[in-house]
């Protein structure tokens, strides 16, 4: 039996929803200043982000682009076997702060949604939490 599988994360940062997004949208590319792991790296294919067409692969994850909708949101369909969903970047204003919400929504096989998610699921939130650490720091210099 499928099961649904529904994960955020969320942080409040010091930064425009603007700076925040170009940070996003440079993971992947020569440009890259937050992706926290240079021994698992977060590749994507090359040029401006768009759907259907760019391609990313990060801790054993492949996704197509569903959706950018700039300083608001960057959504991937997730290819890998066995799952059925989504993974994605949206941001909203606080006041003069910027939340940015990580989130997982996907339907998983019984056999290889399953295996996939529990190979992922503590990488998750490691890579979550070290991401949200590191684009801290890259906000303040």
């Amino acid at each position: 039996m499928p099961i649904e599988l529904k994960e955020s994360r969320t942080r409040t940062f010091h930064g425009t929803k603007r700076r925040i997004f170009h940070l996003l949208e440079e993971m992947g590319t020569s440009g890259d200043q937050i992706w926290p792991f240079a021994s698992q790296p977060f590749m994507r294919s090359p040029g401006p982000l768009t759907p259907e067409r760019t391609e990313e692969w990060h801790l054993g994850i492949h996704a197509l682009l569903s959706e950018v909708v700039p300083e608001e949101r960057i959504v991937w369909r997730i290819l890998n076997d066995g799952v059925e969903g989504t993974h994605g970047f949206y941001l909203s204003s606080e006041g003069k702060e910027t939340v940015l919400e990580y989130r997982v929504e996907a339907t998983l096989s019984d056999t290889d949604g399953r295996l996939l998610w529990r190979r992922w699921e503590d990488s998750f939130d490691r890579s979550t939490d070290a991401l949200f650490d590191k684009l801290t720091r890259v906000l303040k210099r």
